[in-house]
């Protein structure tokens, strides 16, 4: 198993996709920080509060972007 630093990391770098991938509409951004602040808590010490501020604002760019994903309509 990963250590809990790199765990840390990967589960950002998901929450930034999932959101970036997201077709679920316009709370895709109040998601992703909600779920990072869950990781954030459950990991403290590993972000200040700038980081969190700085990660914040990347997973509201990641909503703003349209998916990729293929739609039919």
């Amino acid at each position: 198993m990963a250590d809990k630093n790199q765990l840390f990391q990967q589960a950002l770098e998901l929450i930034i996709e999932g959101v970036a991938l997201s077709t679920a509409g316009e709370n895709r951004a109040q998601v992703g920080v909600y779920l990072m602040g869950l990781v954030v808590a459950d990991n403290q010490g590993q972000l200040d509060a700038d980081k969190v501020k700085a990660m914040q604002a990347i997973i509201e760019m990641a909503a703003e972007t349209e998916s990729p994903v293929f739609k039919m309509s």
